[in-house]
């Protein structure tokens, strides 16, 4: 029987079902359900209906009004295309009516023109606004009384009349350069980017330029992590664990190298809100919503309706909280896993796992055609799984060089351990790790989220199929099949003795040590 996930993802899971759209069971979402997605509602059905005008007969129960994560995220892209396609059309429509308004000429009689009648032409033109509009209508009038000009020259002796011609057309070109100097300081800005705003502008501009207003105008700290450290955003060398060290750090920087340094970061920006408040006035804010009111209201700054244009979190030694949905995580890196949740939008195809970026999405799918280890070391035989691997390989375990810098200091170790002992006992650092529900102190970080999730969590994902135990290692589970198979796989190296278990075996070693 299917089963119900709770709210993780602001709406209903269901465990297997079947998809509606590509006929296959796996986890869904229910089709008539509600849904949230960055902000806004999202109901599977009615965008159906939308994009496709196809009504799906959802009169059945839930089992067969089910969609996989991976069609959510192409009627997504039908539906994010279609409102595309329809803003395109309107922009060409739009630009058709532009294009016939300009093909409007002024027809103008040089032989019954008088310098009121010129006057008079330009105002009229000067009446809609619209730089280009004055351009062609005041350029073809200079066009006609160079033409008219010409012609007189050619045919009369009058050089009154020859006089007169070139007076006409020097004001003319003296009337067109004061009339349209006096539109471009008479329109404002406001009024230039409107009549721009039909132009349509790359999202990913959008969101970069957003990005780098509220990085640079705030206190906001962006940074960069890897297996729980936090790097320096603009100098990458600085590693830190305490969050109050990485922004006093970030204080240090300019701001404004931080639009330089974001061009060639090709992932979503990590950024710590925890201070947002403004720096161009003494404004204490709390969230990125309200700093953009700010920001555009009384800095004027101009910021494009979009949202979520990086992921937000804020950073505290112990415990961190989703800024999203209020979820508590002891590690950073179950935080960044979790972010997935709420913007995730990169799918994969197979299994229908959702990514934040697309480098992690293409990763995981090679796990999916996984091939062999070939790269085999010439000097012991182990097989690695890439020629970068085996060259690791060579350099750490057979030549012994240490390839682990610390980054307080020139020296370099063999291991992460060895350098985390170095950190404590060369530079005072205190890397211990107190587990915040029972208190027990361990001194590296995987043995503190080994130790949650075994004792607190209880993820005991390991199922036995005959008596349903569960266990929290495959090995465990191996070790208790033996009870029901009746298998002793553990035998004693001195004697013909075997046993189920590897204790009671261990146990029995000691009969030969005495």
């Amino acid at each position: 029987m299917a089963h119900v996930n709770a709210n993780k993802n602001k709406g209903p899971l269901i465990n297997k079902a079947l998809c509606r759209c590509c006929h296959s069971i796996k986890k869904c979402r229910l089709l008539t359900a509600e849904y949230e997605f960055k902000g806004s509602k999202e109901v599977y059905s009615d965008m159906f209906m939308d994009v496709f005008g196809l009504p799906l007969h959802l009169d059945g129960d839930s089992m067969e009004c089910c969609i996989c994560a991976t069609c959510v995220c192409r009627l997504r892209e039908a539906s994010d295309f279609r409102k595309q396609v329809l803003q395109s059309q309107q922009l060409f429509v739009a630009s058709r009516h532009k294009e016939n308004a300009k093909n409007v000429k002024l027809e103008v009689k040089m032989e019954t023109t008088c310098d009121s009648d010129i006057h008079d032409n330009v105002e009229d033109a000067a009446d809609h606004n619209d730089d280009s509009d004055i351009e062609t209508k005041v350029y073809e009038t200079i066009k006609t009384v160079d033409v008219t000009k010409i012609k007189s020259l050619k045919r009369t002796t009058n050089v009154m009349q020859v006089e007169q011609s070139l007076s006409t057309a020097d004001k003319i070109r003296r009337l067109y350069t004061t009339m349209k100097r006096s539109i471009n300081q008479a329109v404002p800005p406001a009024v230039k980017q409107t009549s721009n705003a039909i132009e349509p502008i790359d999202p990913d501009e959008m969101v970069h330029t957003n990005t780098v207003i509220i990085v640079t105008n705030t206190y906001a700290c962006p940074f960069r992590n890897r297996i729980s450290f936090y790097y320096c955003f603009y100098c990458n060398d600085a590693q830190f664990t305490n969050p109050t060290e990485l922004r006093e750090h970030t204080l240090t920087h300019d701001p404004k190298l931080f639009e330089k340094k974001l061009i060639h970061y090709n992932r979503i920006p990590l950024v710590d809100i925890t201070r947002i408040d403004c720096r161009l006035c003494p404004e204490k804010i709390d969230d990125v919503e309200s700093f953009k009111t700010h920001i555009t209201s009384k800095h004027k700054k101009l910021l494009y309706p979009v949202t979520n244009e990086f992921l937000k979190f804020k950073l505290t030694p112990n415990n961190l909280t989703c800024t999203e949905c209020n979820a508590i995580f002891t590690f950073f890196d179950a935080l960044k896993k979790h972010m997935v949740d709420h913007f995730g939008t990169h799918t994969c195809d197979v299994c229908g796992t959702c990514f934040l970026e697309p480098g992690a999405l293409r990763a995981h799918i090679r796990t999916h055609n996984k091939v062999d280890a070939n790269y085999p070391c010439e000097i012991c035989g182990k097989n690695l799984k890439s020629k970068y691997s085996m060259g690791l390989h060579v350099a750490t375990v057979h030549e012994k060089k240490p390839t682990i810098n610390c980054y307080k200091c020139d020296a370099a170790f063999l291991s992460y351990a060895l350098r985390n002992r170095h950190l404590i006992e060369a530079h005072g650092d205190k890397r211990t790790f107190p587990c915040r529900l029972c208190g027990k102190v361990f001194r590296v970080r995987k043995n503190l989220a080994e130790h949650h999730r075994r004792c607190h969590v209880r993820a005991y994902n390991h199922q036995c199929v005959i008596c349903t135990r569960s266990f929290y290692l495959p090995s465990t589970l191996q070790a208790h099949m033996a009870t029901h198979t009746g298998e002793r796989n553990f035998k004693c190296k001195h004697c013909d003795k075997s046993y189920l278990r590897l204790k009671s075996l261990n146990y029995h070693m000691r009969s030969h040590k005495r």
